[in-house]
């Protein structure tokens, strides 16, 4: 099955005015200026004619091995060049109707990820993979190999059921976690241990975004919306069976090896 098979993309199907985008960038977080809703005046300033003649473009995030997650249809409204700069600022508006398959939609893009702008009726009609479950976040990729921002945290602890490999995984274990505060670069360490796990001690940030720390608490009473920059990861993981002492002891390293006492949010 390919974009043009949807019940929702018959609109283009006589359509040759259409692109299909495949956004990637190592400055910018773009699934945090999505969920910011910023997404749309990122994509709207470009350094040369990437939407050219077109009158929609269908907008998608890249994935892992040459895949991309489809965001968004958008209406091309104008264009102009911008003075005293190379580049050109369009003018877009959002089209409904497509809401369901956002953040669910997962197609191939295949071996020319490099051409990351393509005609819908050329190369951009692409084969569906898969469409996900509603309020899905990502693949569990193992334990030292993602980062999750405090709004994919927050979707996926609230969507248990969309997200069920991260709960089996994360209840599994204890360990030692970081919270990086990204619009500062301070880091605060913290362990997990007993039941429930990793799970279970970053759910508790969803009720008390501080997790009851003096120095988070401090930084989130003067800028009480700082959380949602907060990003979390695991440093080392612990099997479930492992005690609170050794634990602690994992995590007093943890500590000194990043400085976080000194330099970061950690105040003991």
């Amino acid at each position: 099955m390919k974009i043009l098979d949807l019940p929702q993309f018959q609109r283009f199907r006589d359509d040759r005015f259409v692109k299909v985008l495949r956004h990637k960038s190592t400055k910018q977080d773009l699934w945090m200026l999505y969920r910011r809703n910023k997404f749309n005046l990122y994509q709207n300033e470009q350094s040369w004619d990437v939407f050219g003649k077109a009158n929609y473009i269908i907008s998608f995030i890249a994935e892992r091995h040459k895949y991309a997650k489809f965001v968004g249809v958008w209406e091309v409204i104008n264009k102009r060049k911008r003075l005293n700069s190379k580049g050109f600022q369009y003018r877009t508006k959002q089209i409904s109707g497509f809401e369901e398959l956002s953040e669910r939609l997962i197609v191939k893009w295949g071996d020319g990820a490099r051409s990351w702008a393509q005609w819908l009726h050329s190369k951009g009609n692409k084969e569906i993979v898969e469409i996900l479950p509603p309020n899905y976040v990502m693949d569990f990729p193992g334990y030292y190999d993602f980062t999750l921002t405090y709004d994919d945290l927050e979707r996926m602890i609230d969507n248990p059921d969309s997200n069920r490999e991260w709960q089996r995984m994360l209840s599994s274990i204890s360990g030692i976690y970081i919270i990086l505060d990204t619009k500062s670069g301070k880091q605060y360490v913290g362990s997990a241990y007993g039941r429930g796990g990793i799970w279970s001690r970053w759910r508790s940030y969803l009720k008390s975004p501080s997790g009851g720390n003096k120095l988070l608490k401090k930084l989130l009473r003067n800028k009480p919306k700082r959380h949602r920059h907060f990003q979390f990861s695991i440093l080392r993981v612990l099997e479930p069976g492992v005690t609170k002492g050794e634990v602690l002891s994992q995590e007093v390293c943890a500590k000194k090896k990043l400085g976080s006492k000194a330099f970061g949010l950690n105040s003991n």
